[in-house]
């Protein structure tokens, strides 16, 4: 995946949120209640500016979903043992830990989702819902996604759709709220999952394996989110996971880059770009990152 290429996966997203968000705002309207035009300009203009905000943030934050979604269609492999317990959701008081582990936990909740072990998932549901109002966010961003979790906990594509939902309804409270901090914090938790995750799936570094393309993939939302930490980095939450973010960047500027031209063209209807910047894993690259994040991960969960 190119830079154009995630920035266009960000763009259908962010249509999607504007699609459901619309639809929310003219329900009213739909049932046949007569509007004005000022009314509607008023709606249209709140509208737009909360669209404002999500447009910036979504480009910002990579979705834990989004991120497991990508290395499925790569062939990636479930192993087990990997997501951090439950049980310990409890033991996180301090509200580092707490942002940190909240970012963790909704990544372990669109792996298992993904995954098939919907029972799993229902769990990391509730510990997400837990860990979520104790760091700040409102208790109805995730009641009513835990309802319908557990009146579709038979059907995994509606489990992932929570998951995502979940986030992104956790990203627009914390925007809204003035708690950018606490949002970036999450971030980075739900980042360095996702790469612990598909790091520790795989032993041995193969070449040709699709997944340690997507590895590579990887350094776009690490830039973003290391740029926004600096801009946060008077919170001291942020400034402590900096470090993180920094010791990873390293090993991704190590990566051999192949830049080739862009190319946009259509195929059976849907939009194919191929080219742009490609950065390229070999086994000592894989090595050095499995290490570094299996380190800043057992920081970070242990209690």
């Amino acid at each position: 995946m190119s830079a154009m290429e995630y920035k266009l996966l960000r763009i259908f997203v962010f249509l999607v949120i504007v699609h459901v968000l619309s639809a929310c705002k003219f329900e009213k309207q739909r049932e046949g209640e007569a509007v004005s035009a000022s009314k509607i300009d008023s709606s249209l203009e709140s509208l737009q500016e909360e669209l404002n905000i999500l447009e910036d943030v979504l480009y910002l934050y990579p979705i834990p979903g989004e991120i497991i979604e990508g290395f499925f269609d790569a062939e990636l492999e479930y192993k087990s043992g990997l997501v951090n317990s439950v049980e310990k959701k409890d033991s996180y008081l301090e509200s580092r830990s707490q942002a940190l582990n909240l970012g963790i936990y909704i990544t372990d909740l669109a792996y298992s989702a993904k995954f098939g072990l919907t029972g799993e998932a229902l769990g990391y549901l509730e510990a997400v819902y837990s860990l979520g109002t104790r760091v700040g966010v409102s208790t109805e961003v995730f009641q009513s996604l835990l309802d319908r979790a557990k009146e579709n906990i038979s059907d995994s594509d509606s489990i992932v759709h929570i998951s995502n939902e979940a986030f992104y309804q956790m990203i627009f409270f914390l925007e809204n709220s003035n708690k950018e901090n606490t949002l970036a914090v999450i971030s980075v938790g739900a980042y360095i999952e996702s790469l612990y995750l598909v790091l520790e799936t795989k032993e041995l570094f193969i070449e040709d394996d699709p997944v340690f393309t997507q590895i590579g993939d990887m350094k776009y939302p690490l830039d973003n989110l290391l740029d926004r930490a600096k801009k946060l980095e008077g919170d001291k939450n942020v400034a402590s996971i900096i470090s993180y973010l920094i010791s990873i960047h390293e090993i991704f500027d190590k990566l051999v880059v192949d830049e080739t031209e862009t190319a946009v063209s259509k195929k059976e209807g849907k939009l194919v770009i191929n080219g742009g910047s490609t950065f390229n894993l070999n086994a000592e690259n894989f090595m050095e990152m499995k290490s570094a994040i299996r380190s800043i991960r057992a920081e970070i969960t242990t209690i």
